[in-house]
């Protein structure tokens, strides 16, 4: 008993040690990278100072990519991929909410529909992202008067705010919405919700300080914001 007490107290100390240093690489997407994540990595970093963390903030596929070729431990994506080579699990899901600026005709509009939002001006992500993807498989096949197509966030945003057009994103972006021009109201449709998956490769251990940043994920998911928000 003394000899497995010993061993105990052994690991106990190698975990710790390996927390004391280390790197963590996480791979997620853009939206996470800015708006969820920066306060789940300060907590992990304010209880693990020694520990380097590494962000790659890019598209779904890129984030697979990275984690099967070894340069992120893990990885928040929008897509779950079936397949025996990865581990995943649900973080979250994402509703989508239309954004328009306050003075615009579907701001006070008491229903939206996919017809109200084809009447009007569209400023669209690229066919890359997550966001049109789930966006134009719920809509089809209505199409929407796209007047844009952009690949950042924030020039969504400045489009949108300067009444180049109205955009529909997930709850998870709405942070950078957050101004007085502009308005955001859930947009219900049935099929449009984007799940965020963490994802790693199956089969592998990850290291102590990235399974810890893992696992602290789990705790912080995302809330669900409000009915109604």
């Amino acid at each position: 008993r003394l000899l497995a007490d010993f061993e105990a107290l052994a690991a106990d100390i190698g975990d710790r040690a390996a927390l004391r240093k280390g790197r963590v690489s996480v791979a997620a997407l853009p939206s996470l990278a800015a708006g969820w994540l920066p306060a789940v990595f300060a907590e992990f970093r304010a209880a693990n100072p020694g520990v380097d963390l590494e962000l790659h903030d890019t598209l779904s596929d890129e984030c697979l990519a990275l984690v099967r070729s070894g340069r992120a431990d893990f990885a928040l994506a929008a897509i779950g991929p079936e397949s025996a080579e990865w581990e995943t699990e649900v973080l979250c899901r994402d509703r989508f909410h239309l954004v328009c600026r306050r003075d615009h005709p579907l701001a006070g509009k008491a229903r939206l529909s996919v017809r109200d939002l084809a009447a009007h001006p569209f400023v669209h992500f690229t066919r890359a992202s997550s966001v049109r993807q789930h966006l134009e498989a719920a809509l089809h096949p209505q199409k929407m008067a796209t007047v844009l197509e952009v690949e950042h966030l924030t020039t969504v945003m400045g489009m949108v705010d300067q009444g180049v057009g109205i955009t529909v994103v997930p709850a998870l972006t709405l942070f950078e919405f957050e101004r007085g021009s502009l308005v955001h109201r859930p947009f219900r449709l049935p099929g449009l919700e984007r799940t965020i998956y963490l994802v790693r490769r199956a089969g592998r251990s990850m290291p102590l300080a990235a399974a810890a940043l893992h696992d602290l994920m789990r705790r912080r998911k995302p809330a669900p914001r409000r009915q109604g928000q």
